[in-house]
């Protein structure tokens, strides 16, 4: 299993630096596929829950945030995203009039759920990706944390791990795997500092804590949906780590974190 999982990163992580350094067409793209995989996964999972909803309405409103954070610009970034929800929101609830009553309100309320939580969140690696003019280094440094709790995590919970960090989720995340993870992350981040400031130093060591704390939180939430599921991976895709949703549920909770701290702290 760690020989797939690193044999998986040294194949993924190079062509994912290269398509954010890209960040127009290919980026868009990359972004795409991921969410159009992250939400085949999340309809899989909801369909083991015994919840039936009209497909094209998942996947639909998933690419829709993508594509709109993609084409924004400007000072009314965050205005016209908000719209772009709200408007969501709106044919959500259209469309729960229309199919009634094939679907009932539960299960058009969790498709909503389930294609907001990956479209919305993953929306926020473009928006950070065309912050300029340092969008590509201020990605690069959020991938590059959020990698680095992953495999602090990892290391640790497996070789130190005593303390279980919420066994009714996750029985095998342990609280030395998150503070490996914390490290790990700081780490990192500190090095980046070295290579290429983000800010003060005060606010990388702040930023980077956030981020992994948040990492950790988005592992938990979808160690959830696939607890309710009955399942112990999200899919197949990607050797030794499973499926889009198990490699990118961390950096969905990430990304926001890191936009927000970047424009109402750094930047405000």
């Amino acid at each position: 299993m760690l020989a797939k999982r690193i044999i998986s990163a040294l194949i993924a992580i190079p062509l994912g630096i290269l398509i954010v350094y890209e960040g127009k067409l290919f980026f868009l793209l990359g972004i795409l596929f991921i969410t159009v995989t992250g939400l085949y996964e999340m309809r899989n999972l909801l369909l083991r829950m015994n919840l039936r909803f009209p497909p094209l309405l998942i996947y639909g409103n998933g690419i829709l945030f993508p594509i709109v954070a993609y084409f924004l610009s400007g000072s009314n970034q965050m205005l016209l995203l908000f719209a772009a929800v709200t408007c969501s929101l709106m044919l959500y609830l259209i469309a729960m009039i229309i199919s009634f009553p094939r679907y009932s309100a539960a299960e058009i309320a969790v498709s909503y759920l389930g294609s907001s939580y990956i479209g919305i969140l993953i929306s926020y690696t473009i928006l950070i990706r065309h912050m300029s003019p340092e969008g590509f280094f201020y990605l690069l440094y959020l991938l590059i944390l959020t990698w680095a709790y992953d495999a602090g995590a990892y290391f640790a919970g497996n070789y130190l791990g005593r303390h279980s960090l919420c066994p009714a989720l996750s029985p095998q995340k342990t609280l030395e795997g998150v503070a490996g993870g914390l490290l790990m992350t700081v780490g990192a981040a500190l090095i980046f500092q070295r290579l290429h400031p983000i800010g003060a130093y005060f606010d990388t060591v702040v930023l980077s804590l956030l981020i992994g704390i948040f990492v950790q939180v988005g592992d938990l939430a979808e160690s959830a949906l696939k607890r309710m599921a009955g399942v112990k991976d999200s899919g197949t895709m990607i050797p030794g780590h499973g499926g889009v949703l198990d490699r990118f549920d961390g950096l969905l909770f990430s990304a926001p974190v890191a936009y927000l701290y970047l424009k109402l702290v750094l930047f405000r």
